[in-house]
């Protein structure tokens, strides 16, 4: 008889241990749920082609400029022309952004799935093509608002733009995980953050 429920034993735990979660992989059994879980951030064109518009403001208050300063105006008014023009340009170009985000969180998402590497490429290529003119043209815009902004402000004043202006533009680019950190660029220009030495 002891030898009967000894073998039963034996028969249970061998049965338990057979049929592991998570296909009986070894090490954390919610693995494959928490890769299943993470979501992929929603692509969003505006932000990719660099669509900003700054609050004339937050400017004045980041640079320190009160409103009663000889200077204010003129600020604010090259703020409110460079806005206008990223307004225009935003609503010229509304369809081409509707359109890249479906077709992109689309592809995006069969891509992960699939884990297809050469839809994702053949999408960024798309992207980048798709962008590019809109790109151009919205650089050519903050280059000139830097340069009218240039001519405006001190020597200090222009440093903290330059500085609040990339501070506003790395809040555009999406959020980095992990790994994926070394293969990003770190600015629109797409240069890398390391730097070769």
């Amino acid at each position: 008889m002891k030898k009967l429920i000894l073998l039963l034993v034996f028969l249970q735990i061998g049965v338990c241990f057979a049929q592991r979660p998570n296909g009986g992989r070894r090490g954390n059994p919610n693995a494959g749920q928490a890769t299943a879980g993470r979501e992929m951030p929603k692509f969003e064109s505006i932000k990719v082609a660099g669509i900003l518009e700054y609050d004339a403001k937050k400017v004045a208050k980041k640079l320190k400029i009160k409103k009663n300063d000889s200077i204010a105006d003129d600020v604010r008014a090259h703020i409110e022309t460079y806005n206008s023009k990223i307004d225009k340009i935003k609503t010229e170009n509304k369809d081409l952004f509707e359109g890249l985000d479906i077709v992109v969180n689309q592809n995006m998402e069969a891509a992960t799935k699939n884990r297809n590497r050469e839809l994702m490429q053949e999408t960024r290529k798309m992207i980048e093509e798709k962008l590019k003119p809109v790109r151009d043209d919205i650089k050519t815009h903050q280059d000139s608002l830097d340069a009218s902004l240039e001519t405006v402000l001190s020597e200090e004043q222009y440093s903290k733009w330059l500085d609040y202006k990339e501070s506003e533009l790395k809040k555009l680019m999406p959020k980095r995980r992990g790994n994926d950190a070394r293969n990003r660029p770190d600015n629109l220009n797409g240069r890398s953050g390391r730097r070769r030495g």
